[in-house]
This record gives C-alpha cells, sequence and structure tokens, in this order.
C-alpha cells in the first residue's frame, strides 16, 4: 500500500487516531477510484453503502433549487472524507457529489466502516468532531446569506465583489463568501434589472416632462390672449421697420 495513502489517511480527522498498523488495515481494504473533471461520485437520492477519503483533487457538494438550478452547498479537497451521513443514519445520500478536476478517492464499504467503529470507539468521538465542524460551517453559510439578503433589501450591493477562490486554508467565513455563487447570480441580475428599471424611469421621466412642456406650450398659444401679444409683436416690428 502506498505511503502516500498512509499519510493522507493519518491526516484525516476522522482516522487520525488510529495506529499505524490500523490505517493499513484501512488502507488495504478501500478501494481507489479516479474521477475526471465532471464525473458524478454519488447521486443526491441514491442508496448510501460507503464513504469517500479524498486523496487527490478537488470535489463539489451540490444540489438543485426550485428551478432546477445547480446550487453548490460545500467544497472538499485532500483529507476530507464525505459520504459518512448516509452510513450513519441509514439514509439516502442528501446531495450530488461531482469532480471539479482529475481526482482520486479511497472507498470504504460500510461492514468495513462499522467494524472500525465497533473496534474503535475514538473513531466515533472523531466523526462527532467532523459533524460539528460541518455545522458551525453551515452556521456561517447561513449568516451570510441572511446578511446580504438584508443588505440587498436595503439597496446596497457593496459585497457583490468580495468573492475570492476557495483554497484548503480558506477560513469558514470566506468559504462560505466564494461558495455562495448561486446567490451572487441572483444578486447580480436583481442588481441588474434594478439598474435597467431606473434607466427606463429616467427616461420616462424625461418624456413625461418633455410632453409636459409641450402640452403647457400649446395651452399657452392657443389662448386668445397670445394671439394678441403675437399680434401687438408683429405690428410693432413692422413699426420699426417702417421707421
Amino acid at each position: 500500500m502506498s505511503t502516500d495513502i498512509l499519510r493522507q489517511l493519518k491526516k484525516t480527522l476522522i482516522f487520525s487516531g488510529l495506529s499505524d498498523d490500523a490505517l493499513a488495515e484501512v488502507a488495504q481494504k478501500a478501494t481507489t477510484r479516479r474521477l475526471s473533471k465532471n464525473d458524478v461520485l454519488m447521486k443526491k437520492g441514491e442508496v448510501g453503502d460507503s464513504l469517500f477519503l479524498i486523496h487527490q483533487g478537488w470535489v463539489k457538494i451540490v444540489t438543485v433549487d426550485s428551478k432546477g438550478d445547480e446550487l453548490i452547498i460545500n467544497k472538499c479537497g485532500p483529507g476530507e472524507t464525505i459520504g459518512e451521513m448516509a452510513l450513519l443514519d441509514q439514509g439516502r445520500r442528501s446531495a450530488t457529489v461531482i469532480a471539479l478536476e482529475d481526482a482520486q478517492v479511497l472507498e470504504l464499504k460500510n461492514d468495513v466502516f462499522e467494524k472500525i467503529l465497533n473496534q474503535r470507539p475514538d473513531v466515533s468521538l472523531s466523526i462527532i468532531r467532523s459533524y460539528s465542524d460541518r455545522l458551525r460551517f453551515s452556521t456561517t453559510y447561513i449568516e451570510r446569506a441572511i446578511d446580504w439578503a438584508q443588505k440587498i433589501a436595503e439597496g446596497d450591493y457593496s459585497f457583490v465583489d468580495q468573492t475570492q477562490p476557495t483554497n484548503q486554508t480558506a477560513s469558514d467565513d470566506d468559504k462560505a463568501t466564494q461558495l455562495l455563487s448561486a446567490f451572487f447570480t441572483m444578486v447580480n441580475r436583481v442588481k441588474e434589472r434594478e439598474d435597467g428599471l431606473k434607466q427606463q424611469l429616467e427616461k420616462l421621466s424625461f418624456e413625461i416632462d418633455q410632453a409636459r412642456r409641450k402640452q403647457e406650450f400649446e395651452e399657452i398659444t392657443s389662448t386668445e390672449f397670445y394671439a394678441q401679444l403675437k399680434e401687438q409683436a408683429k405690428a410693432l416690428r413692422q413699426k420699426r421697420h417702417q421707421d
């Protein structure tokens, strides 16, 4: 078994407490899977019978909104584990996982995973810590979304340019900011529509003002008083010309 894989297992939060012998046993029972960019590792709704350790590359965890558009929930890279939720609660996959680039993952089947849990209670504690980290991130994600929604309601779009590329050392706050790409898309559409409405309103206001001025001019020039002034001005010009 590759020492690189053993080293990667040791870096994961779930398996970091295992001895070298235990890690070697896990590595031997794991299956290596290679993914190309845009390959689907697992689909939302399917039965989950294994968890995955990302060895190389990055993947995105996605779901879809009410219109069927993709919504990125998270991005995971080397050393992170995914898919264990379905093993623990015996439920179906809660999201779809797609490779963002060429990647390599280790697949650990349910029976092997349960054996490890039975033999090593400390691994269960590591899983709890892993879920705590994810819950913490979800809280940050939701807080950021609410904050931006409030800014939009106030007409403040200054946060739109705050996105930064996700990297392995990014904080939860930075990662949440970058991952809300679908939110940014929606914000840009709202802003573009709002700017377009402002332009239309300005154009309409100008046209209304011009029409009002024209109407006022026509009302003035159609009065008998204006006709008398016009005749008097004409007579005055003729008199000056004769003089």
